[in-house]
């Protein structure tokens, strides 16, 4: 890993465009003004240069935090990057499956025999965190309603050149979204290369995330035929949530006092989201680009608690996608769910302990809720 800036204590986070109170936290100034009352300067990955973006999936850096989805921090984990799990938010966005408006197609028995595009990325120098998000998604919309990938056609979408668009070194989240040629349904490959084949005919239905589900259908073009975010089982709601707070284990111990002033900071951004929905919906929107409207954007939060957890529940969650990862060759090592979380940041943060000594593990707990086969 590369090391800590010893000179002036540079602490490095990043953020991705998901709910997470993280956002609220940076837009608010608590993150930066928690970190300098902990000893350190605050600065978001972006703002270094491009060739060190790389960070945001593979957690490469020892002075590091990142906030976000599930899949990248569990599969860079399993390749033995030492990170701490340190909170987790869960949202219900299971993801819904889309198709053209004037496809005749209605609802997912309607997609025997149909194709389903599937984003493919080649490059091998981190998880594809887009396909693994809309692979599983759409094997839980077809078995859900009886269906196998057997009874469709998975059609791959093959991604060979840059993730993004090019943008010079920004100094926050919301500068980078905000940026016109990042800040739109097909800004990047995996959009442009999954909203083309579905609206050329090349497929039949795609997967997307609610926020750009909803965006795509305000083209009029599109239109939603399952939204797994309505089943009662929880576990059909597992996507790139329950969204990740990682921090590096070299700063964790080295300064816990660091991490324990982030969390502080979300935990007070997750209470005034509660509060303020409409308001929270404001700084949300320029750092989650694919929804379409802030009402809609408010409407969401309203549903969701946003301070920080490590929850039986939300862990149960984690061991459920990391074995699904395995299971579909996303990732090749196994490691221990229970061992990777530490509560001990949490516990301080929220003001149930006095120091951050000997770190505890909480323990993921079987939920009684009934699961599709797949997901367990």
């Amino acid at each position: 890993m590369s090391k800590t800036n010893r000179k002036n204590n540079e602490i490095i986070y990043t953020i991705c465009p998901v709910l997470v109170a993280s956002h609220v936290a940076v837009a608010k100034g608590w993150l930066d003004e928690e970190i300098k009352k902990a000893g350190g300067s605050l600065k978001y990955l972006r703002a270094l240069p491009c060739e060190d973006w790389l960070a945001h999936f593979t957690h490469t850096r020892s002075d590091f935090f990142r906030d976000g989805g599930n899949i990248p921090a569990i599969w860079t984990r399993s390749e033995g990057r030492k990170t701490k799990l340190i909170g987790l938010t869960f949202t219900t966005d299971g993801g819904q499956i889309v198709t053209r408006t004037d496809s005749g197609i209605n609802r997912i028995s309607d997609l025997k025999g149909k194709k389903i595009g599937l984003f493919d990325r080649r490059k091998t120098d981190r998880v594809d965190f887009w396909r693994a998000t809309a692979e599983r998604g759409i094997e839980v919309a077809l078995e859900l309603n009886g269906l196998s990938r057997k009874d469709v056609k998975i059609v791959n979408l093959v991604q060979e050149g840059p993730d993004y668009a090019s943008t010079q070194p920004v100094r926050n989240p919301a500068e980078f979204w905000n940026n016109r040629s990042v800040n739109n349904l097909t800004s990047s490959p995996a959009n442009r290369l999954e909203i083309d084949a579905l609206l050329s005919g090349e497929v039949d239905a795609i997967y997307a995330s609610n926020g750009r589900s909803q965006g795509y259908q305000a083209t009029g073009e599109v239109k939603a035929i399952e939204d797994l975010g309505r089943y009662p089982d929880w576990t059909a709601h597992i996507a790139n949530s329950p969204y990740t707070l990682t921090v590096s284990t070299e700063l964790a111990e080295e300064q816990p006092q660091i991490v324990v002033g982030y969390l502080r900071a979300a935990i007070r951004a997750g209470k005034w989201i509660k509060q303020n929905p409409e308001k929270a919906a404001e700084l949300f929107a320029p750092v989650i680009p694919y929804w379409s409207g802030q009402q809609g954007l408010a409407q969401e939060i309203a549903k969701y608690d946003f301070v920080p957890n490590l929850s039986p529940q939300n862990l149960k969650g984690i061991e459920i996608k990391k074995k699904w990862l395995i299971d579909h060759g996303y990732q090749k090592n196994d490691f221990d769910v229970n061992a990777w979380a530490d509560s001990s940041f949490l516990d301080q943060a929220l003001g149930s302990k006095k120091a951050v000594k000997t770190p505890r593990v909480v323990k993921a707990r079987s939920g009684s809720a009934r699961k599709v086969s797949l997901l367990s």
